[in-house]
């Protein structure tokens, strides 16, 4: 079945600890069974040793309860709300004791929880990847190198300059002899085109020509439509690792500019290389001594499993409804917005970080640039703890449709206000001539770079980052 909240002993529907009829709560308890939402939020993410270590909630401390520690690390985090304003000196008073005996604290307002969660957790894993303090009866303490033995995809290790390059060329090699045992052919195409990316959630980025020829030339936001090209051609199954940008995506885990890894494989299906894509996942993991099991569900399972939709068939406004307390401005969303919303506010953020989780055959309103059969897309994407990782195809070869999906995606491009971009005549020549039956998937190199680290930003597995470069 599909992820789900751990079960926890202390809740009261479970009848554990503290919740029997006529049981007297102690004050950890009693504050444990009347957490804020805030509290709930952070918890959920914080629990089940989702990031690698273990934190108890509403803990009694040095004769205060806090509302979360980690005693491995000696972190404790605390939630603040407005009462706050008015008692700053008994919050350093309290703070002053905890640091005494050697632990760090770190503060956020509930708001900042509910509103910006996954900013908090980010702050929270680089406070626990920080060195442990001194503590006059030291515990054994995790071993953080990349040499670690044993270590889970949830362990954090923050790489240093040199180590972070080191990293990514280890991958690099890792995925060329990955393929090279499997005879895909190393291929490169062209970074400048004619033709943009016209998925309306997707930017391209575009520069001038001083030269003959097309003025205007579009930088790739990935080597799809070229490799289409090469295997229309007969070249057979092939990959490319190279260079891709994306225009207003820079943050925590978006840069403009990033490296993609994309390859086809001729006579397979999406499921199939779901499985491949999988065991390059792993092999990456385990090249650092880490590793994550592997789960697979479809598209309609997850929604049903984890908040009770069905993807498919229910209404817009039984979409919306399920967003719960999340506020969106509902203007010029679609139905599938809608579902995007519930994938990446409701169901992304429960993925467990040790767990791959592949989700494959999308309704057929988001098959993109894949084959539909029997009323399902045949499409997958791999997560790696809550990141998406890898987004794959069975790859449409109809030139007719592609041309109807392009002009379909220009559309919508208008209702909202985009520019209309030129699609990409030479793709649609080459599916005229004959694409093979095949299926193709892109990976994000620095999403696999953060699963292999731990890390929750982007820019610690980048030499620049865009506000560096």
């Amino acid at each position: 079945m599909a992820t789900a909240e751990p079960h926890d002993p202390l809740s009261p529907a479970s009848g554990g600890e503290g919740w029997g009829e006529g049981a007297t709560l102690s004050k950890p308890q009693t504050l444990r069974r009347s957490m804020t939402d805030a509290e709930r939020r952070l918890w959920s993410r914080l629990r089940a040793n989702r990031l690698g270590v273990k934190f108890r909630r509403q803990h009694e401390l040095a004769g205060y309860i806090v509302d979360f520690v980690c005693n491995d690390r000696r972190l404790i985090v605390e939630l603040d709300g407005s009462q706050h304003f008015d008692q700053r000196e008994y919050d350093e008073r309290r703070t002053h004791v905890f640091e005494s005996l050697n632990f760090r604290v770190v503060r956020f307002w509930n708001n900042q929880v509910l509103a910006e969660t996954d900013d908090v957790v980010a702050a929270i894993s680089h406070a626990l990847a920080d060195a442990l303090p001194p503590h006059p009866n030291p515990l054994p303490r995790h071993r953080r190198g990349r040499g670690s033995r044993g270590a889970s995809a949830t362990s954090y290790v923050k790489p240093g300059p040199r180590e972070k390059l080191e990293i990514r060329a280890q991958l690099y090699e890792l995925i060329r002899r990955f393929f090279r045992e499997r005879n895909v052919l190393e291929v490169e195409t062209p970074i400048l085109s004619a033709a943009a990316n016209t998925d309306p959630n997707i930017q391209s980025f575009s520069t001038r020509f001083s030269g003959r020829g097309a003025d205007e030339c579009w930088l790739r936001t990935s080597s799809e439509f070229a490799q289409k090209r090469l295997l229309a051609a007969g070249i057979g199954d092939c990959y490319e690792l190279g260079r891709v940008f994306r225009d207003g995506e820079a943050g925590r885990r978006h840069n403009p500019e990033f490296t993609m890894l994309e390859w086809y494989r001729v006579g397979r299906d999406h499921r199939w290389l779901a499985g491949e894509a999988v065991e390059l996942i792993r092999a990456a993991l385990a090249s650092v001594d880490k590793s994550a099991y592997v789960f697979q569900t479809t598209y309609r399972d997850l929604f049903k499993s984890v908040i009770g939709v069905d993807s498919f068939s229910d209404t817009v406004e039984a979409l919306r409804a399920a967003l719960g307390d999340i506020a969106i401005d509902p203007s010029g969303l679609s139905r599938d917005d809608w579902l995007d919303l519930l994938l990446t506010h409701r169901i992304q953020p429960e993925f467990p970080r040790d767990r791959i989780t592949v989700v494959i055959d999308y309704p057929p309103t988001q098959c993109a640039l894949a084959q539909v059969r029997n009323d399902v897309a045949e499409r997958f994407e791999i997560y790696v703890g809550s990141h998406e990782l890898a987004n794959g195809y069975h790859e449409l070869a109809d030139s007719a449709e592609q041309r109807r999906r392009f002009e379909r995606d220009n559309e919508r491009r208008r209702d909202r206000g985009l520019p209309v971009v030129p699609i990409d005549e030479n793709l649609l020549r080459a599916l005229e001539q004959g694409l093979p039956d095949c299926a193709g998937v892109a990976m994000g190199i620095e999403r696999l770079l953060m699963a292999m680290t731990g890390s929750d930003t982007i820019a610690d597995v980048l030499a620049f980052p865009f506000a560096e470069a």
